[in-house]
Order: C-alpha cells, then structure tokens, then sequence
C-alpha cells in the first residue's frame, strides 16, 4: 500500500485497499473496483448503513458498515486488553473528522502560530489559542479554521491551522502578538491548484496529528485538535434498496460515481462487511 492509500484509508482497519488504477471496472457505469458481498445469514439481524458526504467539485467519500442489532459489549475504562487496538482507532477518528472538516470548510491555506520563547505547557497552549480565535472572531465572526497542535522536540507547542483563502496577516499577527506577547505567525497555500490544495491539508494535519498520537500522552489525545463551530459536514444516510442487499458495496461505489463523477481508493474489509471509498487517487 502506498503512503497515500494508507493515509486515505484512515476511516479503515484490518482491510485491503485498491484503486481505480488496479481495480476492474465492473457493474453499473463502469465504476472502478466494484466489491461483491456475499449472501450471509446476518442480513436478517442487522441492517446496513450508507453515508455518503459529497464536498462538491468532485470530492465525496462514502462509507458502509454493517450494523448488528445487539450492540457488543464495551470493557471498562482502562482494563481492554486491545488498549492499543483501541486507541489506534481513535486516531483514526480523529483523523477522519480533520478530513470531514477541511474539506467540508474548503479550506485551502495553512497558518501557523509559534511562540518566541519555549512553551512547553500545552494547557497555556491551548488558552492562548482560544483567545487567538476569540480577538479574530471580534473581526471576523464567520473566520472557520481547524487546528491541530504540534510539540517539537525540544518540549515546545505551536499550532498548524487549515484556513479558507488568503488571510489578513496584520490582522492575525497583531491578535496573536497580543496574546503571547512575542510570536510570530505564517500563512502559506499548499502546492496544487483547487480543491488539490484541500486534500494536500487533509495529509499535512493528519500527520501532525499521528505524530501526536504517537507520543503516547492519551491524556492529550481527545485535545490535540480543535475546530470553529458552524463547519457542516455534508452527509446523507442512503437508503439501501432490497435488489442491493448483497451487492452493498456496488451500490456504495455506483452512489459515490453518480456524486462525483469517479471512483479512486476503495477499501473493504476482511470480513467484507465494512467499507470505505473516495473519490480521489
């Protein structure tokens, strides 16, 4: 798998990856990879459920899963033996949401604020993000922004910020000067042209995001990004129709085709009840 497939299937676990590239075209409109389920016998105590969420200008993921009508039982807070399992899953929720996010907002530049002086203390960091955002906001109250924070090696916090288009850098650094003092900050557009730059976001924050998750500090984890209120994520729960009860996954990438006009990475898993796709490579 390559370091993007990877990453785009972050919604996914323990499943294989392909891509319209490698894939067949199969069924319907010559949709890339098309997955077919076989007939089990759990259709009759569950249901499937399809999400869809089209961003526009041809970028849309869709999901599906199939869900039991017993929900299986949790372990206590701390005892899991899949603590691990557990908290991997976790930072790939994480991730999906800073995908739903950034793309749902269109945002296409990063900014980064940085502190002069060694701030090692992420509860500081975190305050003085939120009064950042609140002396933007007395400006700009519709100002959307997704931050994930970032500690470099030397102990030291600052924040990467997905943004929507070209900012006002006086306005931005005079509110965050205020705040710490002695800091700077920097806007800069990521390579591409278009909704390319959304996605080439998507990956910067993600990894900025695994990165944290990495450090093994789960307090931490559940704080390491942040986003402005009002971002809408698109998503719409599809109907599946009883002809396609065991052909879910072709009718996901027929539904997904028909909302953005292409199939890219297709995931499904192991146990072929779950799956994941987007319409990019």
């Amino acid at each position: 798998m390559s370091k993007l497939e990877e990453f785009f299937a972050i919604d996914c676990e323990g499943g294989r990856v392909t891509s319209d590239a490698s894939a067949s075209a199969a069924g319907r409109g010559g949709v890339a990879a098309a997955v077919r389920l076989e007939k089990r016998t759990h259709l009759n105590s569950g249901k499937y459920q399809v999400i869809l969420r089209n961003y526009g200008g041809g970028l849309a993921e869709i999901g599906w899963s199939f869900v039991g009508e017993v929900a299986p039982s949790k372990a206590g807070k701390g005892l899991s033996e899949q603590r691990a399992d557990h908290e991997m899953r976790a930072q790939r929720r994480a991730k999906s949401r800073i995908r739903q996010l950034i793309l749902s907002a269109n945002a296409d530049h990063m900014l980064t604020l940085t502190y002069r002086e060694n701030v090692i203390d992420f509860e500081r960091a975190c305050s003085d993000l939120s009064k950042f955002v609140r002396l933007v906001k007395q400006k700009l109250p519709r100002w959307p922004f997704i931050a994930v924070s970032e500690q470099q090696q030397r102990g030291a916090w600052h924040w990467h910020i997905a943004v929507c288009g070209r900012q006002d850098v006086d306005l931005l650094r005079t509110a965050w000067r205020r705040v710490v003092g002695d800091g700077n900050i920097d806007v800069s557009a990521p390579k591409g042209v278009g909704r390319q730059r959304s996605l080439s976001l998507v990956r910067y924050l993600g990894k900025y995001l695994a990165k944290g998750f990495a450090g093994g500090n789960r307090d931490l984890n559940a704080r390491r990004f942040r986003a402005s209120l009002g971002i809408v994520v698109p998503s719409t729960i599809l109907a599946l129709p009883m002809a396609h009860r065991t052909d879910v996954a072709g009718y996901a990438l027929q539904s997904l085709h028909d909302a953005a006009g292409n199939v890219g990475h297709v995931w499904q898993s192991d146990q072929n009840i779950a799956g994941w796709a987007c319409s990019w490579n």
